[in-house]
């Protein structure tokens, strides 16, 4: 129901005017140790941080000493990042709270570890994976090619138009971008990489993101917005697209003027929607493609002027 609702807003957001016209926040839970918050809810009776404070402390240490940024993610986490990348790392704090609550004095040395912890890892990369690590976790990044220009470790990249295509390695605590040097150590060339990874998120959407129809203005628009951050580099996956030939009745144009939204409609409704797609495209968070695509031969292009 909640995909529901999201595709229904992206959608409605999107198009719904154009085509009528035409026709988790930070949780805090107790740890196992007794404890009170202060007046202030930054300590306990015994004079520990909370968990709270103690994720604010490593986030603060990752900040202060290092080029990575650190946010306090669900639970006890840090979502560690880096400036000039898209790699990113998630510190689980659980068991460094258990040691600190044991013992407070070693305050400085847990938290510094936890600071080495985040620099090693995001140095460290893929460079400690083989590819049978990682052959399930391959997935596609669309991104706008000024955005991939800006990542520093030389990413394996295939072009899509005016677009670039990434890959990156989605595990439960880490994301982080196949490099050049990352396929050469593995054996494989891009075009290896880029059918297992569009091969993955087919899987992957299958079975996690039916794709959703709308009916709008006398017209049904399909497409996703599930918010997995996959969205709408599913307009990359042949067997996608051909699901969604199949419910429009015939050929579809493509959208994605945002990283979330990804949506489709018949091909006669393309000049409708291209200014309300520009419109999103300028205004939205997380930008794409002014652009809308079709597909000639089995490739992606857009749609001339």
């Amino acid at each position: 129901m909640l995909v529901r609702v999201l595709l229904a807003l992206a959608l409605t957001a999107l198009l719904t005017a154009s085509v009528s016209a035409c026709d988790s926040g930070d949780t805090t839970t107790s740890g196992s140790t007794p404890s009170t918050a202060t007046s202030s809810g930054g300590t306990t009776t015994q004079g520990a941080l909370s968990q709270r404070d103690f994720k604010n402390k490593v986030a603060a240490a990752i900040i202060t000493g290092t080029d990575l940024q650190g946010d306090p993610g669900f639970g006890m986490t840090i979502d560690v990042s880096e400036q000039n990348g898209l790699d990113t790392v998630q510190l689980v704090l659980d068991d460094a709270y258990k040691q600190y609550t044991s013992d407070p004095d070693r305050q400085d040395e847990i938290v510094d570890g936890l600071v080495q912890e985040a620099v090693r890892r995001m140095e460290e990369g893929n460079t400690k994976r083989s590819f049978s690590d990682v052959r399930d976790q391959l997935m596609p990044m669309l991104k706008r090619r000024v955005d991939v220009s800006r990542i520093e470790n030389d990413p394996a990249v295939t072009q899509v138009d005016d677009l670039d295509v990434i890959y990156a390695v989605q595990g439960d605590h880490y994301f982080t971008v196949a490099t050049k040097d990352d396929l050469a150590r593995w054996g494989q060339s891009v075009d290896d990489v880029d059918s297992l990874a569009l091969s993955n998120l087919e899987k992957k959407t299958n079975a996690n993101q039916k794709l959703l129809c709308e009916p709008s203005g006398g017209q049904k628009l399909c497409g996703w917005a599930s918010g997995d951050g996959y969205d709408a580099s599913r307009m990359l996956v042949p067997g996608l697209r051909r699901q969604i030939v199949k419910e429009l009745g015939g050929p579809a144009v493509y959208a994605v003027p945002l990283e979330s939204v990804f949506v489709a409609l018949t091909r006669n409704y393309a000049s409708v929607i291209k200014g309300k797609v520009l419109q999103e495209f300028t205004t939205g968070k997380n930008p794409l493609s002014p652009e809308l695509f079709e597909e000639r031969n089995g490739k992606l292009v857009a749609l001339p002027q």
